[in-house]
């Protein structure tokens, strides 16, 4: 048998065991594969932000206005504020479709980039972007011809609805490049370069926060374009990334490299990238129709899209918190995902808790600045008094949760890692289904009791999750998944 075919499972020792390293230099590595995700997330917040506050201050409240006018920009504000948050919803299905082929592509490229098995890495990449580009293309149909159908169903009022028709119907044009760029990241993380993605995004984000500012105000000698601007300067932004990183690959960075014959179908490893993809992708799929539907019910429970607008306002800036969960779980599902590549399963548990420690503590640090300051931050982003009210009032409830946010978040990084997605799946759906959308039902149409009560129920959610989750790490079953 040759190398190449004894090595094709990954799975195969070809060399001595090496020690497990101090917990000092796990937390080295945590840090350099970390750092660069936690650049990219803040630049993505700020851009989220930068929508959010964008939207929040469409029009200018001033002293002199009258009475009327000011009413009638509040209105045009909560329009906004909430027709970005519900197309947030759709940025996150499609950061999930892409998600279903990441997930597979980062478990097998960092188990065939720790046995040293390179030929197979290129050829997960390959048969990666091939899946992206399809998906991008689908995406597109689906939102260019479906926008009115998605909207209607988002049960947006009023003006809130028309942005978010133009904004989706614009957005259509750039899903190739968005798929084939976050896929790409996907890759070059399993390989263990998480700069490179890093370096694109920031590139990215930067574009996008200059032309959506510049777009909507009509400054640097920029058309003054309004809402529409904040769409725009997203799908500049989101072309620019997806040839970034397509050329990327085609160069070759982190180990891999992209040759334009492994984008024909390869099914032996189409079908890995899918068996551990799938389970993860059809989970959150299920997760995301829960918290679509919570939208809707947000939506659809006041007519005046305030409450549209404070969720909104909260979840970006809950996103000061989770980013770092996020940036360290993706380090976690690197590192584990090579140390069970090197049949090491005792380094990856080591550097899974380390993980937590990290992620798990600031998160809980930024748990207790929502409790204390949530207002001022509330006040920061929205003019609105009504509005700033209602966002401190649910980030006070969410910063009780952060730290089981954080267990859910880096201990599932850390079982996709070990390409174990079908138990974070089955739990996941366990907690979102019972919690996050039977009571979230009752209490926003039954019960009428509020965006505070259901953020009350988000939280426990949440801190319930992480809970189950951390318990499956516990029993160690992931170490004998096979991919």
């Amino acid at each position: 048998m040759s190398q190449a075919a004894a090595t094709d499972g990954v799975g195969i020792n070809l060399g001595p065991v090496v020690a497990t390293p101090s917990n000092s230099v796990l937390l080295r590595q945590l840090i350099y594969l970390a750092l660069p995700v936690f650049a990219e997330q803040v630049l993505h917040m700020m851009v989220a932000l930068n929508d959010t506050f964008v939207a929040n201050h469409l029009v200018k409240l001033t002293p002199d206005m009258t009475a009327a006018q000011i009413d009638a920009g509040r209105v045009q504000i909560a329009a906004a504020t909430a027709a970005v948050g519900t197309i947030g919803y759709i940025f996150w299905l499609i950061g999930l479709i892409t998600g279903a082929i990441g997930s597979g592509s980062t478990a097998i490229i960092a188990r065939a980039t720790g046995a040293k098995h390179r030929r197979l890495a290129n050829s997960v990449c390959g048969q990666s972007i091939s899946a992206a580009l399809i998906s991008g293309l689908v995406l597109w149909a689906i939102f260019g011809l479906g926008a009115p159908v998605v909207v209607h169903i988002a049960q947006l009022h009023g003006i809130a609805n028309t942005f978010a028709l133009d904004y989706l119907r614009m957005l259509g044009v750039s899903l190739p490049f968005l798929t084939v760029m976050l896929v790409a990241n996907a890759c070059l993380r399993g390989a263990g370069d998480t700069v490179t993605p890093a370096i694109s995004m920031i590139i990215v984000d930067l574009v996008n926060m200059f032309f959506t500012w510049t777009l909507t105000f009509g400054t640097w000698g920029l058309p003054k374009m309004g809402f529409d601007g904040i769409a725009v300067g997203t799908v500049i932004a989101y072309i620019i990334g997806g040839v970034i990183q397509f050329s990327v690959l085609l160069i070759g960075r982190g180990g891999i490299r992209l040759f334009l014959h492994r984008l024909l179908p390869h099914w032996h490893n189409l079908k890995r990238i899918l068996r551990i993809g799938l389970p993860s992708g059809v989970g959150d799929l299920l997760q995301w129709s829960v918290n679509f539907g919570l939208i809707i019910v947000i939506n659809r429970m006041d007519p005046t899209n305030a409450s549209a607008a404070a969720h909104t306002n909260a979840i970006r800036i809950e996103a000061l918190s989770y980013l770092s969960g996020f940036a360290v779980a993706t380090a976690a599902a690197t590192m584990v995902g090579q140390a069970l590549g090197m049949k090491d399963p005792h380094r990856a548990t080591r550097a899974s808790n380390l993980a937590y420690l990290v992620g798990g503590g600031f998160m809980g640090m930024m748990g207790i600045v929502f409790i204390v300051a949530g207002g001022m931050l509330a006040r920061i982003i929205s003019e609105d008094p009504h509005i700033a009210e209602m966002t401190a009032r649910c980030l006070f409830i969410t910063g009780f949760c952060q730290t089981g946010f954080a267990a859910a978040m880096v201990y599932g990084g850390a079982l996709r890692g070990a390409g174990d997605t079908l138990m974070v799946m089955a739990m996941s759906l366990i907690s979102i289904f019972t919690l996050r959308l039977g009571a979230v039902l009752i209490v926003g149409l039954w019960l009428r009791l509020g965006l505070a009560a259901i953020w009350v129920l988000l939280a426990t959610e949440l801190f319930v999750r992480g809970i189950l989750i951390y318990s499956r790490f516990r029993s160690g079953g992931w170490k004998k998944v096979v991919v």
